[in-house]
């Protein structure tokens, strides 16, 4: 994917999840609101970035990729 599309999380984001976002489309992914570096860094490489208050779920030990659950449809 190259370097510039790479992007590295610190060892204390990592503690708080920073890398489990869960996305909805190539262009449209659902991020904690407190991962402000991330989702700045989203925006700037032309993803929309839905913000949600999911801190309290964290403490559950999951976050977004661990309490969705897929859908099929007809």
């Amino acid at each position: 994917f190259g370097k510039d599309n790479v992007f590295e999380i610190t060892k204390e984001e990592m503690y708080h999840m920073n890398s489990n976002i869960f996305s909805i489309s190539e262009d449209v992914v659902i991020s904690e609101k407190n991962f402000t570096r991330l989702n700045t860094w989203l925006r700037a490489q032309g993803i929309t970035v839905e913000e949600v208050p999911y801190a309290e779920i964290a403490k559950q030990e999951g976050l977004l990729r661990c309490s969705t659950m897929p859908l099929i449809r007809d």
